[in-house]
């Protein structure tokens, strides 16, 4: 069965944190500077509940797939001119015990380092970006990821935008690849590899 892919309910969000926390267990760039000790599982799963609200961008869109009546996939995508943790000081302030309390000091020290390769390898022209696709562990190689990205790329297109999105395994590069998207950069830190992706509307 196809998977149906739509906007996310606002009671949907909680479903959204709990199919992202699942897909993201084992991605190099999240767990590059996420808590990896014994509360490692409370700390993705606090991230993922800030992100799928306002702690990402207030203007986010958070989209889901829907298989057999369950929530199996979740994408948050970020318009053009919209930036991921690009807070004003006092917000950034009231962020800062949760991220603390999910990374450590050690680990905003390594978020902020990635943060500024990521930015770095934007590309020039105005994009939307992929911030987060994940499909839960149950659901993965059912054809929920290309489901999610046919229908948010559709819009895409339509309007002429070009999309963007980092990739972290060889795996996701050849999956975003089939979706028309190419490498445009790459760069390496310690035990992460990432590939910058970029693809012109069609």
């Amino acid at each position: 069965m196809t998977p149906s892919v739509r906007a996310a309910r606002a009671d949907e969000l909680d479903t959204a944190s709990a199919v992202l926390t699942d897909a993201f267990i084992d991605e190099a760039g999240l767990n590059y500077w996420l808590r990896q000790d014994a509360s490692k599982e409370r700390a993705r799963r606090q991230f993922f509940d800030a992100v799928v609200r306002n702690a990402l961008n207030p203007k986010r869109d958070l989209w889901v797939a829907e298989s057999g009546g369950a929530v199996t996939g979740s994408a948050i995508w970020l318009a053009p001119g919209l930036k991921a943790f690009d807070f004003p000081w006092w917000r950034e302030l009231l962020y800062t015990p949760l991220f603390l309390s999910i990374a450590g000091a050690e680990g905003m020290k390594r978020a902020q380092d990635l943060g500024r390769r990521l930015a770095a390898n934007h590309p020039s022209v105005p994009h939307a970006h992929l911030q987060f696709l994940g499909v839960s562990s149950a659901a993965q190689g059912q054809g929920v990821g290309s489901a999610i990205l046919k229908e948010t790329l559709a819009p895409l297109d339509a309007s002429g935008i070009a999309g963007y999105l980092e990739a972290s395994t060889e795996r996701n590069v050849a999956l975003y690849a089939r979706h028309g998207f190419e490498v445009t950069g790459e760069f390496d830190l310690p035990g992460l590899h990432f590939w910058c992706m970029t693809r012109m509307p069609r």
